[in-house]
């Protein structure tokens, strides 16, 4: 089906009412995608000794289209913590992945919990919605739209069709808890 709103994200209130509905099986899955930015395929590929948290980013060796240019995405301090955590109560591996579920799976609880909780225009979502709403996250942090497109693995064309929905998140409450989250993603 088409969707009605391609540029849908999370707005911060809706993340944490979606999120915090989820059961923790699922949770990390979701708090992993929206904390990188990943898409699902190259999360899913993501190995251990892939994180390097002396540097806060992950190296992305299988990007979108199997382009063997490798890509680094940057951690935020919260990003890195829940990764470290995460690995912790698992007890990963160097060669270990998280593990993930088909994105068809993910997709269907994302509505199941989305359409729960009352969270408008849930139909459109779907794991390239964690996505948008990390870039636009991005922006409403008024990062470096080059840092935000490199770090995203977009191109310049691709990069101004994606950056117009942050204008909708002005709120300070919102704001603060997107600073917690990604904050001090590139420093």
């Amino acid at each position: 089906r088409k969707k009605e709103n391609p540029t849908r994200f999370f707005d911060p209130d809706e993340w944490e009412k979606f999120i915090f509905a989820c059961n923790q099986k699922w949770r990390h899955y979701y708090w992993l995608m929206m904390l990188t930015g990943l898409r699902h395929n190259e999360i899913s590929n993501i190995k251990i000794k892939d994180i390097d948290f002396k540097n806060k980013w992950i190296v992305i060796l299988k990007a979108k289209g199997g382009k063997s240019k490798i890509r680094y995405t940057h951690l935020s301090s919260y990003s890195a913590k829940f990764l470290k955590t995460l690995i912790k109560e698992n007890n990963l591996e160097s060669e270990n992945t998280f593990q993930f579920p088909t994105r068809q799976g993910m997709i269907k609880y994302m509505h199941e919990i989305c359409k729960e909780q009352n969270i408008h225009g849930w139909k459109d979502f779907s794991t390239h919605n964690l996505r948008k709403t990390h870039e636009n996250y991005l922006l409403a942090l008024d990062k470096d739209n080059i840092k935000i497109a490199a770090h995203m693995g977009h191109n310049s064309k691709t990069a101004l069709a994606h950056y117009i929905s942050s204008a909708f998140i002005k709120d300070k409450k919102q704001l603060d808890k997107i600073r917690i989250w990604l904050g001090d993603i590139f420093t």
